[in-house]
């Protein structure tokens, strides 16, 4: 049976695929990420993503699960190696436009100098506080206080380079290459987080093996605030 691999949001970990694991018929296998918890001191490369992935995937083409960041990621993973499936949660990808690509690279260098200058803490609670992530805002207090608590067992210095490395101003745009996925594919966005949502939508028109899922009442953070209902998604789609 494939592996189950999961690829997390920036400042997450593998952790976040615990809850959601609960929703579907096997495990999440879920790495941290370079750049995150117990991965802090991997190099911030797509090639460290990579070797992580075959780690657990142990010689057969996996499923991947990817949101946001770790959608891109597992986007162009499923470009240039085998998966049996695809999932992507609140991604695209990426900018098409090299002016505005640029832009975004530097925009992100500057917030990486944030991370390391104003400290770990005030960076989370300053990311978390992004209008993204309001729906987050409707779980209770325990599961936001665990939330927190693990986004901050990252690095300052590990966040700022995931944050420059990953970021979409850095990591190549994928658009024009959707028409060569030949893997079926998930596109999930919340109805309450519109941009994702006309992305995932252009994504479902370019991708010809694909199903579109928009979550009503959830916003970008889907794997967060909707654990059964994208359990329930991802389920159906696994075993059609």
């Amino acid at each position: 049976m494939s592996a189950l691999i999961g690829l997390h949001g920036f400042t997450q970990a593998g952790r976040m695929f615990d809850e959601l694991s609960h929703y579907l018929p096997r495990h999440v296998e879920a790495p941290d990420l370079p750049g995150h918890g117990a991965s802090s001191d991997l190099p911030t490369t797509f090639e460290s993503v990579t070797r992580l992935i075959e780690w657990l995937a142990a010689g057969e083409p996996p499923v991947l699960i990817g949101y946001s960041m770790g959608g891109r990621l597992a986007l162009r993973y499923a470009l240039e190696r085998p998966v049996e499936r695809l999932v992507l949660i609140s991604t695209g990808p990426g900018i098409e436009d090299p002016t505005a690509r640029d832009e975004r690279r530097q925009s992100d260098g500057r917030l990486a100098s944030t991370v390391t200058g104003a400290g770990l803490e005030e960076f989370i609670d300053t990311w978390l506080a992004n209008p993204l992530f309001a729906g987050l805002g409707k779980r209770h207090e325990i599961w936001r206080a665990v939330d927190r608590e693990t986004r901050l067992l990252n690095s300052a210095q590990g966040l700022a380079s995931a944050l420059v490395d990953f970021g979409q101003g850095t990591q190549p745009y994928l658009g024009h290459r959707l028409s060569e996925l030949a893997v079926p594919t998930l596109i999930v966005a919340g109805a309450a987080d519109p941009k994702y949502a006309a992305i995932a939508e252009s994504m479902h028109v370019a991708i010809t093996d694909s199903q579109l899922a928009i979550i009503d009442g959830v916003g970008h953070a889907v794997v967060g605030e909707a654990p059964a209902e994208l359990g329930d998604r991802i389920s159906r789609f696994l075993y059609q």
